[in-house]
């Protein structure tokens, strides 16, 4: 007698779902707005009288003089951004999923 391979999905009142970790997010965070700012500075080199990517760099950024100062700023900006982001989301995110 053949077997099914097919399996059943279980009903939404038996399915939990999956918590965050903090850290994956955190992380997951970080790479993506600092790779947005880096892309975007470089941008505004390239293509210097675009407004496109000044708003963001000019966002995490204060000094737009000084190159490495800007870049520095950013970076860390763009970091400590992502993170507070986590702190805040993941924590609710957890509570909520559990109910």
């Amino acid at each position: 007698m053949p077997v099914s391979t097919i399996e059943t999905m279980p009903s939404s009142s038996q399915t939990r779902g999956t918590s965050m970790n903090l850290v994956a997010t955190g992380w997951a965070l970080t790479s993506a707005l600092v790779g947005l700012f880096v892309i975007c500075y470089l941008l505004s080199f390239v293509w210097p009288t675009s407004g496109l990517a000044h708003g963001w760099v000019s966002l995490l950024a204060t000094q737009p003089d000084n190159f490495v100062r800007t870049f520095v700023e950013g970076v860390v900006g763009s970091t400590a951004a992502a993170w507070l982001a986590a702190v805040l989301f993941v924590p609710v995110y957890n509570r909520m999923i559990g109910r």
